[in-house]
Parts: C-alpha cells; sequence; structure tokens
C-alpha cells in the first residue's frame, strides 16, 4: 500500500476501503536420516515425493524451497456498524506448498489419481485458497455471511502458525478449505457463532459425490481477557461417489495468556469415518497438541510443541498408528525497529517425530529428526 501511495493511487483504494497486501516464504528442511526420495510406492495419501513422512508443507529433503508467494485484495465489512455492506477477498498464491491445498475442479489439473493428492506435476504451482464474497447484513448486532471458497478450519498462511512445520493434526485431521457459504453473528463482544454448508472437504467446481452437502460450525467464547475457547466441527458424505456413509470432525481449541510474555495453546481433535473406502467399521482419528510461545524481546520470541495423535485404521497417514511430535524453535525478528524490514522474521526450528510403527525412513524407522528454517517477509 505504501508503493501504491507513491503512484497515487494509495488513497483512492483506502477510501474505497480496499487493502493490497501479501508474503512471501521460502525454507529448507535438513532430515538427519537423509531418507530415499521420490517413492512410487508410498502408501501416504499426500503422494510420492515425501521425504519426511507426516508432513504437510515440509515434505522435501535438503531442498530450498519456495513455499507461497501471495497477493490479497481484499475489502473487509464491519457488521456492527449496523449498515448494509459488500466487501470479499481474493488471494493468489504460488508456490510449492500449492500442490497440496488444491481443491476439486481447481487447478487440480496435475493430479493423475483420484486417490492420492499429488502424484505429478511442477514443484511450484499456482492456487487460489480464499475466493469469496462477504455480505454485512443489518441484523441484530450484526450477520455476516461470506459466499465462496474459503479457509474455515486451517490457515494456510504461516503467519498465523508459530513453526515451520505442522502438526500431524493440522495435516490430516480436517479440511484445508471450503466451498460454500456460511454465517456469522456476535451474541455479545464476548461471544459468536458460525454455521453453513459447503460442498465438501476440498471440493471447489466439482463435487466428488455429486450434489451431497455437509454442514459445519463454530462458536468462540472469551472468557476473559486471558482465556479464549473455541470449538469447531464439519459433518457430511465426504468419499468418492458415496453420499451415504458420513464424515465428522470436531475441533476444540483454548488459548491462555499468563503475565506479558507467556501463552499456552491447546488444540484437541477428533474425526471419524463411516465405513472407510468401503470397508467394514469405522475408521477413526484423534489428537492433543499443546503449545507454549514465551517472549523474549519485540525482536525474538520461543515456542515449543508436544503432540500425540493416534490415526486408528490408518484412513489418514496410511498406517494403524500412535505419533508423537516435540518441536522446539525460535521466531526471530532481526530488524524490528526498521521501517520495511521489521516485516521480515525467521523461524528455525528441531523437530523429533516418534510412531510405534516403522513409518520414517522408508518405512524402515520408528523416528525421524529434522532440522527446518523459513524466512517471511510480509508486504
Amino acid at each position: 500500500m505504501s508503493l501504491l501511495d507513491s503512484l497515487g493511487l494509495g488513497k483512492p483504494l483506502d477510501d474505497a476501503g480496499i487493502q493490497i497486501y501479501g508474503h512471501v516464504e521460502g525454507s529448507y528442511t535438513y532430515n538427519f536420516a537423509n531418507p530415499p526420495t521420490s517413492l512410487s510406492d508410498y502408501k501416504i495419501p499426500v503422494g510420492k515425493f515425501i521425504d519426511n513422512p507426516g508432513r504437510v508443507f515440509d515434505v522435501e529433503n535438503q531442498k530450498i524451497l519456495l513455499n507461497q508467494l501471495t497477493l490479497n485484495f481484499e475489502r473487509r465489512v464491519d457488521p456492527s456498524k449496523g449498515q448494509f455492506d459488500i466487501g470479499g477477498r481474493v488471494e493468489l498464491l504460488y508456490g510449492s506448498d500449492a500442490r497440496f491445498i488444491h481443491a476439486s475442479g481447481m487447478f487440480d489439473n496435475y493430479d493423475d489419481d483420484s486417490t492420492v493428492r499429488i502424484t505429478g506435476g511442477p514443484q511450484n504451482q499456482f492456487d487460489m485458497p480464499n475466493v469469496y464474497a462477504d455480505f454485512a447484513i443489518p441484523v441484530g448486532n450484526g450477520l455476516n455471511i461470506r459466499v465462496g471458497k474459503f479457509t474455515f478450519f486451517k490457515q494456510i498462511d504461516p503467519n498465523a502458525s508459530v513453526f515451520y512445520s505442522h502438526s500431524y493434526t493440522f495435516g490430516g485431521a480436517l479440511p484445508f478449505t471450503l466451498t460454500g457459504a456460511y454465517a456469522t453473528y456476535a451474541i455479545d463482544k464476548n461471544l459468536s457463532v458460525e454455521g453453513g454448508v459447503s460442498r465438501g472437504w476440498d471440493q471447489a467446481l466439482t463435487d466428488n459425490n455429486g450434489d451431497a452437502l455437509d454442514v459445519f460450525g463454530r462458536v468462540r467464547y472469551q472468557v476473559s481477557d486471558q482465556l479464549q475457547l473455541a470449538a469447531a466441527f464439519i459433518a457430511g458424505p465426504e468419499q468418492d461417489n458415496d453420499p451415504d456413509n458420513w464424515r465428522v470432525a470436531m475441533d476444540f481449541t483454548a488459548s491462555y495468556q499468563i503475565g506479558d510474555n507467556l501463552t499456552i495453546l491447546g488444540d484437541v481433535v477428533y474425526g471419524q469415518q463411516s465405513r472407510p473406502n468401503g470397508g467394514g467399521g469405522d475408521a477413526r482419528w484423534y489428537g492433543i497438541s499443546l503449545y507454549g510461545i514465551y517472549t523474549l524481546s519485540e525482536a525474538c520470541s520461543a515456542g515449543i510443541r508436544l503432540e500425540w495423535y493416534r490415526d486408528d485404521g490408518g484412513y489418514t497417514t496410511g498406517i494403524d498408528q500412535s505419533l508423537y511430535e516435540v518441536t522446539v524453535g525460535v521466531t526471530i525478528t532481526p530488524f524490528a525497529r526498521d521501517k520495511y524490514l521489521k516485516n521480515l522474521k525467521l523461524r528455525p526450528e528441531l523437530r523429533f517425530d516418534y510412531s510405534n510403527e516403522n513409518f520414517f525412513d522408508g518405512f524402515d524407522s520408528h523416528t525421524q529428526i529434522t532440522a527446518a528454517i523459513d524466512a517471511i517477509y510480509n508486504f
């Protein structure tokens, strides 16, 4: 926006309430086991170029990645103003992360096997995670209706996370994007509710099971200035050509501020798929992640994540297993007081993974240790 100001375009956009912003993220991950690459017979749903099993975006070993280059055009609305208004957002994303977030019928032309999320195509691809319109309706305290394609459970933006790598619950337990509509209503300043319908997990212009819809929602409650709670769910038929057997997933989060410098976060997930892939019985996955973030200075904060994730039946990871991980890292803003370079941050981390099965290093090891660093610049 500062650049647009210098071109004389900033004020007209600002007057219209339109913001243009984005970020660029690059990374490098080192797996100490130096695992085999391009496993064509890899069993887990995310595809064949997995060096680091169980991961979401940091799947490749010893490669410099351009994870994300994004550009957003957004006009926000405020339903609490008591007047009708229209806004929305268009997010353009290019980079290696795009391979893993394509929704059905939208930039998924590289996929050549419907049972595998990613099996081909270039390392860097294009996607539009958010393309939606917002309608502020002057009803009660203000109602917002969002229509389009949007992130609801997972924030793909790396700024929303403490670490570069993501938890197992982030990767397998919930959808990346939804396409549909939902309403948000603030009952009071501390309590809000959201609810709507969508075409299904990561479905967009086409649907894997016809016209079947799912329902989803969330409740947010700010108990105090220190404690915030949220509970979300999604339920509906999600399997290919199967409108009868439902999938249900729930997510509970809590955030507690201790003093000025320490924040504790908790995330509990539960999911269940009826008759997975046409088989008998139900598949279940559930887990808990705990985070601690301590602010050391305006230029540095330190974090730790502890996680346990159970994939009962192997529906989300490909193997019936229990997974554990410990991640420690820091977020460094090396030029915290510079006008422009304050938007640069570095996030080195060290992570240890354990499975009760041989899940890592080409299905030969129970453990995996990785070191990684990413750099993010927001503009």
